[in-house]
């Protein structure tokens, strides 16, 4: 049976690929349409935007160590 707190974890997971999704066709938008030197600085952006997203995710969370250590 589907809890209601599952379907709203269910639904938000499928909402942040939706927004991936999104953002990378406006960066493959951008690539389609810019000069080389704009995409290079968009590319670093989100390369950036991203880093620092994954950083922030990393440090909420426990460290796991590997289960073959």
């Amino acid at each position: 049976m589907l809890t209601t707190h599952a379907a709203q974890l269910i639904a938000a997971d499928r909402m942040a690929e939706a927004q991936r999704h999104a953002a990378a066709a406006r960066l493959a938008a951008i690539a389609r349409c810019c000069q080389p030197s704009t995409w290079a600085r968009a590319a670093r952006r989100a390369t950036a935007a991203v880093t620092a997203l994954r950083n922030a995710l990393r440090s909420d969370r426990p460290a796991a160590t590997p289960c073959c250590a």
